[in-house]
């Protein structure tokens, strides 16, 4: 596990399904990665001229709508805080 990744312990699974086994999970998920620092990474991705394009035929692509739909990608992580 990289350094800047901390873990937590995700509760035991039931034998049955338990609603509220579900819930203590789901909010241990949201902390880990609530906690786990991505965006202080010195490695940035750095893009420039993007197209914000979410769709591309894979029998049909070029080049340069690729880099736009990896460009897309990149920016929309980069909103939600999950990369740098």
């Amino acid at each position: 596990m990289s350094s800047g990744v901390r873990r937590g312990r995700l509760p035991t699974p039931p034998r049955t399904y338990d609603a509220t086994w579900a819930n203590q999970l789901v909010n241990q998920l949201e902390l880990n990665l609530s906690t786990t620092n991505l965006s202080s990474s010195k490695d940035r991705f750095n893009v420039s001229n993007v197209t914000a394009d979410r769709t591309y035929d894979a029998d049909s692509t070029t080049v340069a709508e690729l880099a736009n739909v990896l460009g897309t990608l990149i920016n929309d992580l980069r909103a939600r805080g999950l990369i740098g």
